[in-house]
């Protein structure tokens, strides 16, 4: 009996390399196939919000409840009496116009994410970037009362909620036309999928670097 197992699991490790037995589709087949499939340039783009939409779901609830849980971790601290900035005006300059950048690079990335190089989640990162840039250079006052003016606490929550949506509506096979390959409006519910974990990267990391300036401070 032993040797009967011995045997079936080298015949097993021993199949993959005998490639008369079965042909492997190459990488370059894949690839011309999901874009096919998702009707998108970026196959990245069309892996997470199509083929896989449904783990980049639980990477959104996932991200959501780090951000509950940070204001949680943080809800019976003493707030910081003084938040120290850079004072350094090459420095504040820099981080403007960094964050400047930053902000536009977000833009781009959540309006074309599914066209070129770029996505909801890079557009998320860069765009927590810009407020981070801003916040450092002496603007924490400012970006909390931004905050609270917009409301971006509420926007979070009906960015995550219009994405679970959608993700529903792609998941159960109802989309819109898929659109002309390579457009703005390709791909169906991708490039509304795109802006919405743009938005809501952007905010929760808004929100938890808002909470870790209030309690901690600029470390």
């Amino acid at each position: 009996m032993t040797l009967l197992y011995v045997l079936a699991a080298g015949l097993l490790c021993a199949l993959p390399l005998l490639d008369q037995a079965f042909t492997l589709p190459t990488a370059a087949s894949i690839v011309e196939s999901i874009a096919r499939d998702t009707a998108v340039p970026n196959v990245v783009s069309g892996i997470i919000l199509d083929t896989r939409l449904y783990d980049t779901v639980g990477e959104v609830v996932v991200f959501s409840l780090a951000a509950l849980g940070v204001k949680r971790l943080l809800s019976g601290e003493a707030p910081a009496r003084t938040i120290l900035a850079m004072e350094d005006a090459p420095s504040l300059v820099l981080c403007q116009l960094g964050a400047t950048v930053c902000a536009l690079v977000a833009v781009e990335l959540a309006l074309r994410g599914h066209l070129s190089p770029g996505g909801g989640f890079g557009a998320g990162v860069a765009g927590g970037t810009a407020i981070g840039l801003l916040v450092i250079s002496g603007s924490a006052e400012r970006t909390a009362m931004f905050y609270k003016r917009y409301r971006a606490e509420t926007w979070e929550k009906v960015a995550v909620i219009v994405f679970l949506i959608l993700a529903q509506l792609s998941l159960t096979g109802l989309a819109p036309p898929a659109g002309a390959f390579g457009s703005l409006a390709s791909g169906g519910w991708i490039p509304l999928l795109n802006i919405l974990v743009a938005i809501k990267v952007t905010l929760g990391s808004w929100a938890i670097l808002q909470l870790f300036v209030r309690y901690r401070g600029l470390l």
